[in-house]
This record gives C-alpha cells, sequence and structure tokens, in this order.
C-alpha cells in the first residue's frame, strides 16, 4: 500500500514538473545579451608591450633579418615606432620585453625534449650583452620617458617570470597592446597569457612578424580574435585617450 502511494505520489510530480516545462516558449527564453566593445580606452589604463626587438631580428647582421626583411622595406618598422611615439604621447605605458641567456645557457634545461630552447643552445644564440641580443635602436627609450625596460626571460610570454603582471597590476593596466617577434611563437604565447590574467588584449597586427607568414596570417584571421582585438595601429591609437 505504503510502495502504490509513493509511486503515486512520484508520477504526480513528475507530471507537475513536465507540465510547468511544456510551458515555457523559446519566446520566453531570453538570449544573455554581452555590453558592446569598447571604442576607447583611457591611456593611464593601456600597456604597449614590444616583444623582442632585438639584434637577431633587426639587424642586418641577425640570423632572421634577412627573413623578414621584405617586411621591413615595407615599413614594418617604421611603422611600430610611430605607433610607440603616438602611444607615448598620449600616455600609453611602454613596456619592452626582451630575451637573453647567460654566456653558458646555464639556467636551461639542456635535455629538454622542446625545441625551442635547444635551437637557442645549438646556435649558442641570445646571449645577453650580444650583438643578436642588443635591442633595436630606434625603440630605446630616451631618460625623459617613463617606459618600462623588463629584465631578459628566458620563457617564451613575456608574462613569464618577469613579474610583467603584478607590475602591471600595481598600475592600474586593463588593456595591453602587444607587438613584435613572432606572431607564432612568443607574441601569440603573450597574447594568451595576457587574455588568461583578465586583460583587454589587442594584437597590433602590423607591428608583428612570424617564422612562417601564411600561418601566421591564418592565425591572425582566425586564432588571435579568441584571444584578442587585431587591429591596425592608427585604429589602436586612435582609440587611446588622454
Amino acid at each position: 500500500m505504503k510502495n502504490t502511494f509513493l509511486q503515486s505520489m512520484s508520477k504526480s510530480l513528475f507530471a507537475l514538473v513536465l507540465s510547468a516545462a511544456s510551458s515555457l516558449t523559446f519566446s520566453q527564453v531570453q538570449p544573455q545579451t554581452v555590453p558592446p566593445l569598447p571604442t576607447q580606452m583611457k591611456a593611464s589604463e593601456t600597456a604597449v608591450i614590444l616583444v623582442d626587438f632585438q639584434g637577431n631580428f633587426v639587424n642586418p647582421d641577425g640570423a632572421w633579418y634577412q627573413k623578414f626583411k621584405p617586411d621591413y622595406d615595407k615599413g614594418m618598422l617604421d611603422k611600430t615606432v610611430k605607433m610607440v611615439n603616438e602611444a607615448r604621447e598620449k600616455g600609453a605605458w611602454i613596456i619592452h620585453v626582451t630575451e637573453g641567456y647567460t654566456q653558458d645557457h646555464r639556467e636551461l634545461d639542456w635535455t629538454n625534449p622542446g625545441g625551442f630552447h635547444r635551437g637557442q643552445l645549438m646556435r649558442k644564440a641570445w646571449k645577453v650583452g650580444s650583438k643578436e641580443a642588443a635591442y633595436y635602436e630606434p625603440l630605446m627609450p630616451k631618460p625623459e620617458y617613463k617606459d618600462l625596460f623588463l629584465a631578459p626571460r628566458i620563457q617564451v610570454s613575456a608574462f613569464g617570470g618577469t613579474g610583467l603582471n603584478e607590475i602591471l597590476r600595481s598600475k592600474g593596466i586593463k588593456n595591453v597592446a602587444v607587438a613584435g617577434f613572432t606572431t607564432d611563437v612568443c607574441v601569440y604565447a603573450t597574447v594568451i597569457a595576457a587574455y588568461d590574467l583578465g586583460y583587454h588584449v589587442y594584437a597590433l597586427r602590423e607591428s608583428m612578424l612570424g617564422f612562417f607568414p601564411e600561418m601566421s596570417q591564418s592565425m591572425l584571421n582566425s586564432i588571435f580574435p579568441m584571444w584578442s582585438t587585431v587591429i591596425d595601429n592608427d585604429k589602436f591609437v586612435g582609440m587611446v585617450q588622454k
């Protein structure tokens, strides 16, 4: 008798839930709305992160200079210098990030099978103080500038082991624009890290280059938009407000 009563109650409750659910229609379910993307940003809350503008890429004697020279001939470096000067003039914070190792690369794990550091070891590359690691002179900040020049890093992302996140947080930075080398390695890692840390990320397509041009362009078209706003230099600078 008791089991019959419980079964009856269960059936009644199920019928009640089903009736309530069936009374809902698609027209009654409102889609969640999100705010529109910002069209302006405060300069005091904005930083431009420049990744690896160093001799290896930008010096005529650098290992990768000839690979990127066609893009330099089209004005990539000049556009970058212009963008940095204009963003700085508006009050954005310019952050210079470099890669660099001790003379014998003792900070690296020589047995790690990953190719990134093994390539540096085989070429004895990016030693601090070397011509290959030297910074691009036109972007060197003048003494009166308030740019931040971080110590050389050994990790792929600009946020790796540099304290950059803590520094930006302490200054109230919410927006970061990323430029540099390369679209498919260190710049990409920096963009993803910045997004995961909660920053509004802007990928400056005119101021970055990749090892594999077609893949890099595909990444800018299809992958980078998942983590950032891919934007031209002038449009980004135009969004920055004093």
